[in-house]
């Protein structure tokens, strides 16, 4: 079963992180430090230090396959090209950070056939083909990490999800019974965003935008 991942966060926001200035990639390290730790062979802690890993030294924690490494997080950090190989570990890395910056998260499980089951009945129901879920990622987010396989990334403006929001509020009682559930919990995510965007001033920061990351898999981002 696939995986529509839902972030409340300005694009702006999304694009500091590659290249992000001192205090922003001291947060992001920790982080990833908490999220992504592994006991060493002695047991003496969890990645103590960002440094580069390697096989001769027996302190080294061991990595399971597919699992971040110090190195993925500095060449996110820095804004630098990753190879083909290190993709998906890169968006775990990624996804654990937008979840840590965003307003708020949310997921609906969607493989691709869902998909377009749920856009069929949302479309029955009356949703305008302009405001349907394929349309929450026509925006290119334009950073430097390239979608993993079989992953898709865009976003949506502010103005684009209060529109969704409104339209969606509108169908979600004509829906089918076996869609119900995910449409109300997507209304319910989309309905915070006026009160993020009243609350952003305040926290000195930009008004959310969407940022929808969905991939095939369920392996990819966990």
């Amino acid at each position: 079963m696939g995986e529509f991942r839902l972030h409340a966060i300005s694009i702006d926001e999304v694009r500091d992180i590659f290249g992000a200035e001192d205090d922003l990639a001291e947060r992001l390290r920790g982080c990833a430090r908490a999220g992504f730790s592994v006991p060493s062979p002695r047991r003496r802690g969890l990645w103590s230090r960002l440094v580069p890993l390697t096989r001769t030294d027996p302190d080294a924690p061991v990595l399971p396959p597919g699992f971040p490494t110090p190195g993925d997080v500095e060449d996110l950090l820095a804004g630098r090209y990753v190879p083909p190989e290190h993709l998906s570990r890169c968006w775990r890395v990624l996804d654990l950070w937008l979840a840590e910056l965003a307003w708020g998260t949310t997921s609906l499980s969607l493989g691709p056939d869902e998909i377009d089951d749920l856009e069929f009945d949302l479309a029955r129901a009356g949703l305008p083909a302009e405001l349907s879920l394929r349309r929450l990622l026509a925006g290119d987010p334009q950073i430097p990490l390239r979608p993993a396989p079989d992953m898709r990334t865009g976003y949506s403006r502010s103005s684009h999800v209060a529109a969704t929001h409104e339209a969606l509020s509108t169908v979600a009682g004509r829906v089918d019974e076996r869609h119900t559930g995910l449409v109300e919990q997507l209304v319910d995510f989309l309905a915070r965003f006026c009160e993020w965007s009243e609350e952003a001033p305040g926290a000195g920061r930009p008004a959310p935008d969407l940022l929808v990351v969905w991939h095939a898999s369920p392996a990819t981002l966990a």
